[in-house]
């Protein structure tokens, strides 16, 4: 089971017509839409099946026709603070979707028999849909919104479905506060505080940014570092999350992550195969909507120690969707990942690898990022093609 509090491909508005039920249910693949008023409130539920049964049943086929004349009025649901384990109960060959609702009858989630498909934004990530492309622009903004505009712009040009940031509060997630000029620190530590303060956007022109990228139809997505990152960005209305590797032990803030019911995409890079599994069992008890990414940390990570194999390993071993992020230098590994069954694929983008700071010398240049995506549609399209012969 997953609960998602994501819940605008399952709702419907009252005053909706037929025709813009079977649009909405042919869009989400839920099979099944809530109708709800202006506030929210739920008023009842319709299924692909109770369309069909009305369309066979009445002599003049009329469209326009109010999507409440066909709802199950009321529907069945379930308060938003019932256990999980009296949820999941209710699940069978039938019931497929419970919605969960406030003391007043407002919608507020929707509990889900775990599917096999992730939405965020427009993109639904599956193993049935082309491989959802991130262009990880981090800090390589330089601290500069002009440049991480010009750098959102290029990634558009590449073809990605998703960029992606960072947010990290400084002074609650170091015990120095986040000086780098505490002299106790060891240098390795004072360069990297060094470059956050120059290089990090300031919370309000990141949101200046993710404003940028949903007015360009691009999915802005934000890797928050700390438990006062995350609320801010759920502030914003941000639509999902990734947790970076050095975060995938950090299991306060997965857990802080997964309250909000939002697709989460998690890289395993620093992780051992007991510490992933340990991870994976929280996620599954918080019945979050996963995507775990096999990675390697190191920068740039040697070919040899890719081993692209742990995809197969990963995928088996956790039962979620897998991808792939890479810190490696060129374009084969990602490719080669899809091939395989990746369905996310990160990779960081840059204009310049001579840039001071740690992710530009792993960074793909925009032609490069291009062609990545090229490669990765040509892949998926081999392969379409070889299904629809067999």
């Amino acid at each position: 089971m997953i609960l998602n509090s994501q819940i605008t491909g399952y709702i419907i508005p009252s005053d909706a017509s037929l025709q813009d039920a079977l649009t909405k249910i042919n869009q989400n693949r839920h099979r099944t839409i809530y109708v709800v008023d202006e506030k929210n409130f739920l008023l009842g539920s319709v299924s692909d099946g109770d369309i069909r049964r009305w369309l066979l049943s009445t002599s003049e086929i009329n469209l326009s026709v109010s999507i409440l004349a066909l709802a199950n009025q009321p529907c069945f649901s379930m308060s938003i603070e019932s256990k999980h384990d009296l949820i999941e109960n209710f699940f069978n060959e039938r019931i497929l979707s419970i919605p969960l609702v406030d003391d007043y009858g407002h919608l507020k989630a929707i509990a889900e028999s775990r599917p096999n498909f992730i939405d965020i934004g427009s993109k639904r990530i599956s193993k049935e849909d082309p491989a959802f492309i991130i262009a990880e622009i981090g800090n390589n903004h330089q601290g500069d919104i002009r440049l991480a505009k010009k750098l959102v712009d290029l990634a558009i040009s590449a073809g990605v479905d998703c960029v992606k940031f960072q947010m990290r509060d400084l002074k609650s997630l170091y015990k120095n506060q986040g000086l780098s000029t505490d002299a106790s620190a060891d240098l390795g530590a004072q360069y990297t505080l060094d470059l956050l303060s120059k290089f990090q956007l300031s919370d309000e022109e990141l949101y200046e940014v993710f404003d940028y990228c949903k007015n360009k139809n691009m999915i802005p997505l934000c890797t928050p570092w700390d438990l006062e990152s995350l609320e801010k960005l759920e502030e914003y209305g941000m639509e999902a999350y990734k947790v970076a590797s050095a975060d995938f032990t950090n299991h306060e803030l997965i857990k802080a992550i997964t309250d909000k019911g939002k697709p989460v995409i998690c890289s395993t890079g620093m992780s051992s195969e007991d510490e992933i599994l340990s991870t994976v069992s929280l996620l599954k008890k918080r019945h979050a909507q996963v995507v775990l990414m096999h990675c390697n940390s190191s920068y740039p990570s040697p070919f040899k120690d890719v081993k692209l194999n742990y995809l197969k390993r990963l995928e088996n071993s956790s039962n979620f969707l897998v991808g792939y992020s890479g810190h490696e230098r060129g374009i084969s590994v990602p490719i080669a990942a899809v091939a395989i069954g990746a369905k996310v694929i990160e990779k960081h983008i840059t204009f310049d690898r001579n840039l001071e700071g740690n992710d530009h010398k792993v960074s793909l240049l925009p032609d490069e990022f291009k062609m990545m995506v090229d490669h990765i549609r040509q892949v998926e399209r081999h392969w379409e093609k070889r299904s629809q012969e067999k």
